[in-house]
């Protein structure tokens, strides 16, 4: 059950144990022998931080035509030499964890691929915030939160549990449910997101969506993915959905086919344990799961530009059992008010960022 899982994430920097050995993919027009060549990048681990170079070697004894390097998929420079070092400065790259270097050789009409790789961390540290509480409302001590979304003065809830899953309306100012729908006891309800006039829901480990139409809550759809679901939102072009992982996927909403995926690093490595998610201000806010903080990632580089200090925000006096982690995000874009809660809670909180001395 996801109130007590502890993940043993495997970090994209797994690169540590990968060999060294180029790969080799051929692709010519016709069938030919493959070519033979070395290319590898320098330093054990392959991680840079933005800023830094890039050094990889190319060592052929074939008398080739040419070959190409390239940075994933932009071209960096095409040369004939058997023998070389090309460096590369990583100051203009900006997709955070894993890219590829790659030199494509062509010989007599054929072309052999070869493929190395190397993480890439952000050079900045992430802004620190904490909270000003504004305003405090009730909240159903019964709802599990996994996702929060506050439209038309009515907040849209989603819960969790096997058995008590649900998606709600909720008054904000009283917390009083006014309209739920309990979904198939068998799966785990997770993130929430309105897209139109429907209501996109995702589920823990079953690999299920459902989407609800908005007004009557009856179901209009299903569909399926291939990890797990934990937080979802959106940003007016694609839905955003987490797994747990640093990962996040940018699925289309029209056939929730995963359109691209974004790896969110802060300056010291991948951030993990994404769940509830919102989209603010240009920005995805990320709960991160067990902990009292709040990330604050850039949606196209996948940087973790700040962080939102949450502890303290829920009183010990209202830490009674069955009370669970922080969890949900909600935004008011015409009043600009930022809401947060947690699994459980009593309290629902308007507050304000404040920079963190």
């Amino acid at each position: 059950m996801k109130r007590i899982l502890f993940l043993g994430l495997a970090l994209i920097m797994s690169l540590a144990s990968c060999k060294k050995e180029a790969k080799q993919a051929v692709v010519p027009s016709h069938q030919a022998k493959a070519i033979k060549a070395v290319f590898t990048i320098e330093g054990e681990k392959n991680v840079v931080v933005k800023g830094g170079e890039i050094k990889a070697s190319f060592s052929t004894k074939e008398n080739i035509d040419s070959v190409q390097f390239f940075v994933n998929d932009s071209l960096l420079l095409t040369s004939t030499g058997q023998d070389q070092v090309i460096t590369i400065s990583t100051e203009n790259l900006n997709h955070f964890g894993l890219n590829y270097l790659k030199a494509k050789v062509y010989k007599n009409g054929a072309l052999t691929s070869f493929a190395d790789r190397f993480v890439l961390f952000p050079n900045q540290e992430p802004k620190w915030y904490t909270y000003r509480i504004k305003k405090i409302y009730p909240h159903d001590v019964r709802a599990y939160t996994q996702g929060l979304v506050y439209q038309d003065n009515i907040l849209y809830e989603s819960t969790g549990l096997k058995g008590e899953s649900s998606i709600r309306k909720v008054k904000l100012e009283t917390g009083e449910v006014i309209q739920s729908y309990t979904i198939d006891p068998d799966v785990f309800g997770e993130g929430l997101a309105i897209w139109g006039d429907s209501i996109v829901q995702i589920t823990w480990q079953s690999h299920r969506g459902f989407v609800y139409n908005k007004q009557s809550f009856q179901k209009i759809g299903e569909f399926t993915y291939s990890t797990e679901g934990w937080g979802l939102t959106h940003d007016g072009k694609n839905l955003i959905m987490s797994d747990g992982t640093n990962h996040l996927y940018f699925l289309n909403p029209q056939n929730f086919a995963v359109v691209h995926t974004l790896e969110v690093y802060d300056n010291k490595g991948p951030v993990s344990l994404l769940n509830e998610l919102e989209f603010v201000k240009g920005k995805i806010y990320a709960n991160i799961y067990t902990k009292d903080i709040i990330a604050i990632i850039n949606p196209t580089s996948g940087m973790v530009e700040a962080y939102i200090d949450m502890k303290g925000l829920l009183p010990p006096a209202d830490r009674k059992p069955g009370v669970d982690v922080l969890n949900g995000i909600a935004y008011d874009k015409e009043l600009d008010r930022l809401f947060v809660t947690g699994k459980n809670w009593p309290k629902l909180f308007w507050i304000e960022l404040v920079p963190k001395q």
